[in-house]
């Protein structure tokens, strides 16, 4: 069992998943539960401006936000919102 893990293997694993199942990470991924002020307002949980929550919203809330906000983990999409990859945000500047 692992005591760590960081950004990368947690980028590593989602594209391992993707790749495995594309459709069913992403109805998991595009699935928002509704939460509280409290929930909405955290420093770090990415939460939607409906207060909308997310599985990578709770991800990207293990690793903090940069200086503009943003978690470390972004998704790339098709048009059709199929998923791409998952990689660091930093490499999207």
């Amino acid at each position: 069992m692992k005591q760590t893990v960081n950004i990368g293997e947690t980028i590593n694993l989602l594209n391992e998943l993707v790749a495995l199942d594309e459709s069913t990470v992403r109805k998991l991924i595009q699935h928002r539960v509704k939460c509280n002020d409290d929930l909405a307002n955290h420093p770090t949980v990415q939460v939607s401006s409906e207060k909308g929550v997310g599985m990578l919203g709770i991800l990207n809330g293990l690793f903090g936000v940069d200086d503009d906000g943003w978690g470390p983990i972004t998704m790339v999409t098709e048009k059709n919102k199929k998923i791409v990859e998952f990689r660091h945000t930093q490499e999207e500047e």
